[in-house]
């Protein structure tokens, strides 16, 4: 029995016969499989390479190299925030604290079941929109501590601070 769904055993089927090598296909595959479980597991990594013929020290490489791909469960909004020295002269250290207070706070009355994880990240390539950040792959611009409390409740309850 597959680990994969069918809907997304035909889309990773679709990636292998559209590349030229199975190889090459690995940056959409592993993508396909982020958006329908959140990372990427052992299982899954075996099945790549059992069924689908991927190397499994491949995909691992792959995994290990790129900060948008995880191995390890993560909460359901994984929150991106930048860093970049534009984003910091317009107030992302400020908005990044408050984001974190939340995050602590529902961390206390939820335990590990909160909803948002942070990463603030080196750049996201939006500085027109600063101070810009994604939270899993919708991208917010203008995210200053002021509109933090509004951003955040879009995606879960916020408790009181």
């Amino acid at each position: 029995m597959s680990v994969f769904s069918e809907s997304l055993q035909a889309k990773i089927q679709s990636f292998l016969t559209r590349y030229e090598t199975k190889r090459s296909a690995i940056l959409p595959v592993l993508h396909a499989i982020q958006d329908e479980h959140g990372w990427v597991s052992e299982p899954q990594i075996e099945e790549l390479h059992h069924t689908y013929g991927l190397d499994r020290v491949h995909v691992k490489e792959v995994i290990s190299f790129y900060d948008i791909y995880k191995d390890h469960p993560v909460r359901k909004y994984q929150i991106r925030y930048c860093k970049n020295l534009t984003c910091h002269m317009l107030g992302a250290r400020e908005a990044i604290c408050r984001i974190k207070e939340h995050i602590t706070a529902l961390d206390a009355q939820l335990g590990e079941d909160g909803p948002f994880s942070l990463e603030e990240f080196p750049c996201l390539g939006k500085c027109d929109g600063a101070p810009v950040m994604l939270v899993n792959k919708e991208r917010v611009e203008h995210a200053t501590v002021d509109r933090v409390d509004e951003i955040l409740a879009k995606y879960a309850p916020l408790p009181k601070l």
